[in-house]
């Protein structure tokens, strides 16, 4: 039990700092982005070229790696979201879809399918928790996501600009009575939210070595499920989605091994999620007819 636990934490990091992008940016404009994955890969090969091509710090690679997929988030917003600022959630989203298909394409084109190799920033810094091998970013990975999720709460609680982000979405009048322009809250969303896609590869990418178009999107996809677990507009909701299917996969890989189950990564998020959104469908009539009769009702 102790392993499952251990390992569904580490996993939980990594999904839980990808849930945290997506959530930033719906709870501020109601668009749930598909991009993430591939802002992603991409600030993974950007590293890549960095440190193993051009012999940097590994630490200079990864800012560099952020600050790509920060300025990819920014300019997406300002040439393309920003010019439909009257369009519905849903056409923005279909958008992330294309800039994400786009990534993918560029990164066939400029690298080819084949793994490429980057080094991780620690060498023999590993230690053993249960008798699982567990790594520094691997920790970090854990750390960043409940600093990230319950600290960005607290900031769009207490300061004027969250409260701006917090109205954002719902009534943009609201925005400009807390006297900051709308543009500079979307502005701050999306960037905000490709640096922690660009982040969360950085901090998962040191466990396996390697890097291949389309990497961080198989992530993604259980980070987009654990955001939609946490209720898509609770920061720690999605640290909390994150650690649900971390453990829940760790424990699946345990037990059901020998099930020789395909995909069962995947079906155990579908099994989750399903669970969840079902129970947020039934709880309210379940609660309703187990809730005590009022006194004096009749049978």
């Amino acid at each position: 039990m102790g392993q499952v636990l251990v390992l569904g934490l580490i996993n939980a990091g990594i999904y839980a700092v990808f849930a945290l992008g997506v959530v930033l940016v719906y709870r501020g404009t109601g668009v749930l982005t598909f991009a993430q994955g591939e802002i992603g890969t991409l600030g993974l090969y950007v590293a890549y070229v960095l440190v193993t091509e051009q012999h940097l710090p590994w630490l200079v690679g990864a800012a560099g790696a952020l600050l790509v997929t920060t300025a990819l988030g920014a300019a997406f917003e300002l040439l393309l979201v920003r010019r439909m600022v009257a369009a519905d959630p849903v056409s923005t989203a279909v958008l992330t879809v294309g800039l994400g298909l786009t990534i993918l394409a560029c990164e066939f084109f400029f690298f080819g399918a084949s793994p490429r190799v980057l080094d991780p920033p620690f060498l023999a810094a590993s230690f053993t928790v249960a008798g699982v091998v567990v790594t520094p970013t691997q920790v970090a990975a854990l750390v960043v996501a409940l600093a990230l999720g319950f600290g960005l709460q607290a900031v769009l609680r207490r300061t004027d600009f969250g409260l701006g982000i917090l109205a954002a979405s719902q009534d943009a009048a609201a925005v400009r009575l807390v006297g900051i322009p709308l543009s500079r809250i979307t502005l701050v969303l999306w960037s905000g939210g490709a640096f922690l896609a660009g982040l969360a590869a950085l901090l998962v990418e040191p466990t396996v070595g390697t890097v291949t178009p389309g990497y961080a999107s198989e992530l993604f996809v259980v980070g987009l499920a654990a955001a939609v677990i946490g209720g898509l507009t609770s920061l720690p909701g999605a640290v909390v989605g994150g650690v649900v299917l971390g453990i829940a996969e760790s424990a699946a890989s345990r037990y059901l091994s020998d099930a020789n189950i395909p995909g069962l990564r995947y079906v155990t998020v579908f099994a989750v999620l399903l669970a969840v959104l079902l129970y947020r469908a039934l709880a309210p009539e379940l609660r309703r007819r187990l809730a005590p009769a009022p006194a004096g009702a009749t049978a």
